[in-house]
């Protein structure tokens, strides 16, 4: 429904505020109810509380009916038109409102001349009766607690994404007055009993406006009562956000010294951000994967300002070969030997870093859909980013750019010349997009021409490397990805190796004793599913490196998520089963999301209820398969006709109870087989 409109909400406050007295307790209370009211949904204080408030409690103990009489009786015409008194029948609790939360903003408004938001908001902090009353004291302290942390987050259905929470931005943006701000979060600290939390706001505003030392001894402050990795990720985006400081309007003129500081600054937020995701992998509860991203952007920004120094300077063709060879070598030029001597090991190993980071945020991707932000409200993470695909592969480019370096001459056959020519066809094949397996099914979103030409370019490079048996088992695992995107992009690409080539390849990942990545095992899952022209007879020992494959990918998979709930961390859906045979059976996601002009999801995809635009290309698109329930888990036939595997179902609801035969589509993702609209044959 639409709201109020906006001048009859400022003309109705300002006739029921006609004449208030504006220092009576009375008027007090509707402030800390309309400030509550306007930055906290569903916010409330308790009658209780009013009546504390007021003075009233010790004369109306006793009969409902007289309290309420008592109470009404105390307030002001005003009030009495703006309060709204309701009862919650589960908690018995009796709350007083703002009739409306329009109205409660424009009370905040008429009232900011002579008593400012910041004002109220201190006040509130300072009233012992409120904070100590002991009835309905947890909703009115978590309500609190909200005014002056909790952020505004497009993913948890606000408007917007703020920095801090909607009041301490008003303060700061309206009333302009950012050590208010301060005194504010300051005074929330001590009230909620030194929270850390508190501490940690504290060390974002600070750094937000480049007070970085003050910032430093408030993530101190935090740190001495909680080191968890939101806490360890403020204090490295506070030395990245220090450094980006420093190289503002710099030149490239930078001496030595300062350099010397900067480069420190870069590395004690790497440390801090490698601290934050060892902290992560210990809690169980929440997913944080934020250290890796800040471990990469403070990299990538260290990178660029080593290739501005004038003591690595660039040959005719751009390349900082001085520099390419202090960084992966032994080599460290005399100029810096002694100023840098605590540096050097740590920026030889900046590739790896980054490069890991890099493979770590890829496989999040793979497993998780990156429309839903996992974010705590009690929890900071500093940077959420709203296109990670696309982070991912400007970030890898980056990277890649820095060490692409021109191959040497074919005549030069020294070992340590081959292994650099090695290291850059790999930087190549970043650059191009084919360092990971996120990254090269995202190439599938380029014209389907350019793609071509990007994928077979990878392959080539990397068989350029190696032949394709000898390659390294992260290698192997691109190339054979490079193949899969190719057959989606172009089955009849003279590139391609055709299905029992890539099995061959993939031989090495169904060792028991030795561990690889999820993308391996996932690898093997979309390899060796039943092809109906390969695969016409039974066969038990491609069901066995099913079996293994899924084991392995749901053992992985419970791994990652821990114990965060599926609805906070949603399965990527990377293909779907198609009609076609060898690699053309495989779609990816977005060609599917493409047909139905939307993103993909079990009901947009049931049949019956004809919501696609094109439902009947995308029923000659994906292929039906049969399969059946038993104990309400779906299982659908392997190689064999005793062997069944079982199938994921999202929407648990759709699964008959009992034994039936049933029909689905097919979906392949890093937890396993999923079930899309599930149909029971008739």
């Amino acid at each position: 429904s639409k709201e109020f409109d906006e001048k009859y909400v400022t003309d109705f406050v300002e006739h029921v505020m006609h004449g208030v007295e504006l220092s009576s307790n009375v008027t007090r209370l509707m402030t800390f109810v309309a400030l509550l009211n306007s930055y906290v949904e569903n916010s409330f204080l308790s009658l209780s509380h009013c009546e504390a408030f007021l003075g009233l409690d010790a004369h109306t103990k006793g009969q409902s009916e007289i309290r309420e009489h008592n109470f009404k009786n105390c307030l002001s015409e005003q009030a009495r038109l703006i309060f709204l008194e309701l009862a919650d029948p589960k908690s018995f609790i009796t709350s007083i409102h703002i009739v409306h939360s329009l109205v409660a903003k424009e009370v905040l408004k008429q009232l900011s001349g002579s008593c400012p938001q910041s004002k109220i908001a201190m006040d509130l902090l300072q009233e012992n009766v409120l904070f100590n009353h002991r009835f309905g004291r947890e909703e009115f302290l978590r309500f609190t607690r909200d005014l002056f942390f909790r952020r505004h987050r497009i993913s948890r259905g606000d408007n917007v994404d703020t920095f801090l929470s909607p009041l301490i931005e008003q303060v700061i943006e309206v009333e302009q007055d950012q050590q208010k701000a301060i005194d504010l979060l300051k005074a929330a600290y001590e009230r909620f009993h030194k929270d850390p939390l508190f501490a940690q706001q504290l060390a974002r505003l600070h750094y937000r406006y480049e007070k970085f030392e003050d910032s430093k001894k408030w993530v101190e402050v935090a740190k001495e009562q909680l080191s968890d990795s939101f806490i360890l990720d403020t204090e490295g985006q506070l030395y990245k956000q220090w450094v980006n400081s420093l190289l503002q309007n710099k030149d490239t003129t930078v001496n030595l010294e300062e350099v010397a500081n900067v480069i420190a600054m870069a590395l004690k937020s790497m440390d801090c951000f490698r601290a934050e995701q060892r902290a992560a992998r210990s809690e169980m509860d929440v997913i944080n994967n934020s250290g890796y991203f800040g471990e990469v952007e403070v990299g990538c920004r260290l990178l660029k300002l080593l290739s501005t120094l004038e003591i690595f300077p660039p040959s005719k063709n751009g390349v900082n070969r001085e520099l390419l060879q202090y960084l992966l070598t032994d080599h460290i030029p005399d100029v810096i030997r002694k100023p840098w001597y605590r540096f050097h090991n740590h920026l030889k190993g900046l590739h790896k870093n980054i490069s890991s980071a890099l493979a770590w945020i890829s496989e999040e991707l793979s497993y998780f859909q990156a429309d839903k932000i996992d974010e705590d409200k009690q929890r900071v993470v500093e940077e959420s980013r709203s296109s990670p695909h696309k982070w991912l592969m400007g970030k890898t480019r980056v990277f890649a750019e820095f060490f692409t370096s021109q191959l040497l001459p074919p005549s030069d056959e020294s070992e340590f010349q081959a292994s650099l020519n090695t290291f850059f066809r790999r930087m190549n094949i970043y650059k191009l997009g084919g360092g990971n397996p996120t990254a090269i099914l995202s190439l599938r979103s380029d014209k389907v021409h350019r793609a071509e030409e990007k994928l077979s370019e990878i392959l080539e490079l990397y068989e350029g490397i190696s032949d394709p048996g000898g390659l390294a088992d992260s290698d192997l695992i691109n190339y054979l990805t490079c193949h899969i995107a190719l057959g989606c992009v172009s089955p009849g690409s003279p590139s391609l190796f055709n299905l029992e080539q890539l099995r061959d390849l993939s031989k090495r990942f169904q060792s028991k004793k030795k561990s690889f990545s999820a993308s391996a095992y996932f690898l093997l899952l979309l390899l060796f599913w039943p092809d109906y022209l390969d695969d016409r007879e039974a066969d038990a020992e491609k069901d066995h490196i099913l079996n293994f494959a899924l084991q392995t990918l749901r053992r992985l998979q419970e791994i990652r998520i821990k114990n965060v709930p599926v609805r906070k961390k949603r399965t990527n859906v990377l293909f779907f089963m198609g009609q076609g045979p060898g690699l053309h059976k495989l779609l990816l996601r977005r060609q599917v999301e493409k047909l139905m002009k939307g993103p993909v999801n079990d009901w947009r995809l049931k049949w019956d209820y004809g919501v696609m635009e094109k439902s009947e290309n995308v029923q000659r698109l994906l292929k039906t398969v049969p399969g059946w329930t038993e104990d309400g888990k779906v299982y659908v036939r392997g190689h064999s006709p005793k062997q069944k595997h079982e199938v994921l179902v999202l929407n648990q609801s759709s699964v008959p109870h009992g034994s039936e035969n049933v029909t689905f589509y097919l979906a392949f993702s890093y937890a396993g087989l999923i079930a899309y609209n599930l149909q029971v044959q008739k």
